[in-house]
C-alpha cells in the first residue's frame, strides 16, 4: 500500500495543478484581452482615462496577442480626428456663399426709390432748365425774335417786325441795311454783324429810345422817328456818297416806328 500510495500520490496532485494553471491563464487572456478591446470605448462612454496594459505584459499573457487594442486605438482615433475637420470644412465656404451674393445683389439692384430720385434730382433739373433755353432759341428767328402769328415776329425789346414795304416783309426791307450797296445814290446806312447784328443793334437802340438816352424824337403823323447815340459803332455809311467819304464810321441809329412796330432802321 506504501508503495502503491507512493506512486500514485505524487502524479494526482500534479495533475490538479496543471489544469488549474491552464485554467487560470486562459481566464487571465480573456480579461486582459478583453480589457483591452473594451478600454477605448468605455473611456470613451463614460470620460474615464483607464490605463492600457504594459506591451510586454500583454504579450506575455495573452492568447490573442494579434494587435486587437491598436485597431481600436486607430479606430477611435479616426473617428475623433476627422470629425472637428469634417465639421470645420463646410462651415468657412457656406458663410462664403451666403455672403456674397448678398452683396453682389446690393451693388447691381438700383433700389425702389432710384428713380424717384433721379427725378427729384436737382442737378438733373437744373439740367433740363438750362436745356430749355436751347430748344427755345432753336425756334426763334435769327435767334431772337420770336412769332407769335404767322409773319409776325417780336424781338425781346418788344419791336414789332411784320408784313409790309415793298420787299413783302419789313425783315427783308432790313436786310437790304445789312450789305453794302455802292451804286446807290445818296448814303446808305449798313449794319455790322449782319441780320443776328443788326436786330442786336435795333433792340439796344429801342431802348435808349424808350428811356429817352441820348435820343432825339420827331412824330410824322403815326410814325414816330428816333434818332440814337450808340456811343460806338454800329456800322458805316455806304452808297456813292458813303464810297466817295470812304465809309466812314456809323455810331448812330435811326428808327422808324408806328408804335412798336418797325418801319424801317439803318446806322447813320
Amino acid at each position: 500500500m506504501n508503495a502503491a500510495e507512493s506512486r500514485s500520490g505524487p502524479h494526482r496532485p500534479g495533475g490538479k495543478k496543471g489544469k488549474q494553471t491552464t485554467v487560470a491563464g486562459i481566464v487571465l487572456a480573456v480579461v486582459v484581452g478583453g480589457y483591452t478591446l473594451l478600454r477605448p470605448s468605455i473611456n470613451e462612454a463614460t470620460g474615464w482615462n483607464l490605463p492600457a496594459l504594459p506591451g510586454k505584459q500583454v504579450a506575455k499573457d495573452s492568447v490573442a496577442d494579434n494587435s486587437p487594442a491598436p485597431v481600436s486605438d486607430q479606430t477611435s482615433s479616426s473617428r475623433s480626428v476627422p470629425a472637428p475637420n469634417e465639421s470645420a470644412k463646410p462651415a468657412t465656404p457656406r458663410v462664403e456663399s451666403q455672403t456674397q451674393p448678398q452683396r453682389n445683389e446690393t451693388a447691381k439692384s438700383p433700389g425702389p426709390l432710384a428713380s424717384k430720385m433721379t427725378r427729384g434730382d436737382p442737378a438733373s433739373q437744373s439740367n433740363s432748365a438750362t436745356a430749355q433755353p436751347t430748344t427755345d432759341n432753336s425756334d426763334l428767328e435769327y435767334g431772337l425774335l420770336r412769332e407769335i402769328s404767322p409773319d409776325r415776329f417780336l424781338s425781346p425789346a418788344g419791336v414789332l417786325y411784320t408784313p409790309g414795304s415793298a420787299e413783302g416783309h419789313r425783315l427783308e426791307h432790313l436786310r437790304r441795311h445789312t450789305k453794302d450797296q455802292p451804286n446807290r445814290s445818296g448814303k446808305h446806312g449798313v449794319f455790322d454783324g449782319d441780320m443776328e447784328g443788326a436786330l442786336a443793334t435795333i433792340d439796344k437802340a429801342y431802348e435808349k429810345a424808350q428811356a429817352n438816352q441820348r435820343t432825339t424824337k420827331e412824330v410824322d403823323g403815326k410814325r414816330t422817328i428816333y434818332t440814337v447815340d450808340m456811343g460806338k459803332r454800329v456800322g458805316f455809311v455806304g452808297g456813292r456818297d458813303g464810297q466817295r467819304s470812304r465809309n466812314p464810321m456809323a455810331r448812330r441809329v435811326r428808327l422808324v416806328l408806328e408804335g412798336n412796330r418797325l418801319i424801317t432802321a439803318f446806322p447813320l
